[in-house]
């Protein structure tokens, strides 16, 4: 499908891994040059280059985005290298702090400041850096779209242990909807998308542990079983199927769409 994105140019943060990942060489099989900001550089630029054997021209940048010097850095050489944005993916996230999931501590347990900070400055103020250091450019073009990754935790119930994360999610949530009302009359839109429980990398790499700690294997069973008990589609998602939803509420195909959250589960949600 041609979403008609050639020669636009699209800012994806979190860009060296899982969704990131997918996202960007999504971008980058419909034409449009991309901006991997990640805080593995290393990873980024391997990104990178996978994205531009499509033919489209591709930067990879260190961002950390709780850094406004470095978000701000991040969009100056993106202007300086295309002289446009038109397309920002806030997709940089984090779902635990403290060691494995397996150690998730319940929020009562949770100590004041220190467990909890990491994920509300990653995912509600990392979304709000990043947005404020891309608007002026689009208020100038008056156009573009910001596409913001939340996710099904963020709206409903999550799992025990993420209750910062589900916080952090339902914050950008929030904040999504009331930009999208305020930017309108500037043609920005302003989206969500929502995944499920999704095969992401860090998905795989519990898998691969299970193999050596009986705990961690009895919790990705676990995790895996109430996913498919709850999904009528009866399994994960994959970062591909997060990553179409991604680009087409970036595109001009969903022009008459803002302040949206699409849920990408499986049908979970549904329940």
């Amino acid at each position: 499908m041609d979403l008609k994105l050639r020669g636009k140019t699209a800012v994806i943060t979190g860009g060296a891994r899982g969704i990131g990942k997918a996202i960007v060489l999504t971008f980058a099989s419909e034409g449009a040059n991309l901006v991997i900001g990640d805080i593995d550089l290393h990873e980024a630029q391997l990104v990178a280059d996978m994205a531009r054997a499509a033919d489209v021209r591709a930067l990879a940048i260190r961002a950390d985005v709780t850094r406004p010097k470095e978000v701000k850095k991040m969009v100056g050489e993106t202007m300086d290298q295309f002289g446009r944005l038109d397309i920002l993916i806030n997709n940089a996230g984090i779902v635990y702090v403290n060691g494995e999931p397996t150690t998730r501590r319940l929020f009562q347990d949770l100590k004041e400041d220190e467990d909890y900070s990491p994920e509300l400055n990653i995912i509600l103020h990392g979304t709000i850096i990043c947005t404020r250091a891309a608007l002026p450019s689009m208020l100038k073009a008056k156009s573009g779209s910001i596409v913001n990754i939340v996710s099904e935790a963020g709206l409903t119930a999550g799992l025990p242990g993420s209750t910062m994360y589900s916080a952090g999610k339902g914050g950008v949530v929030a904040f999504s909807r009331t930009l999208a009302n305020e930017l309108a009359p500037s043609g920005i839109r302003v989206n969500c998308v929502a995944p499920g429980l999704t095969k992401t990398t860090r998905m795989e790499r519990l898998e691969s542990s299970a193999d050596k700690d009986a705990k961690t294997a009895a919790y990705a069973k676990l995790t895996y079983d109430q996913v498919v008990a709850r999904t009528p589609l009866g399994r994960m998602g994959t970062p591909w199927e997060i990553a179409n939803a991604a680009v087409f509420l970036a595109s001009d195909a969903s022009s008459f769409t803002t302040g949206q959250t699409l849920v990408v589960s499986g049908g979970s949600f549904m329940y």
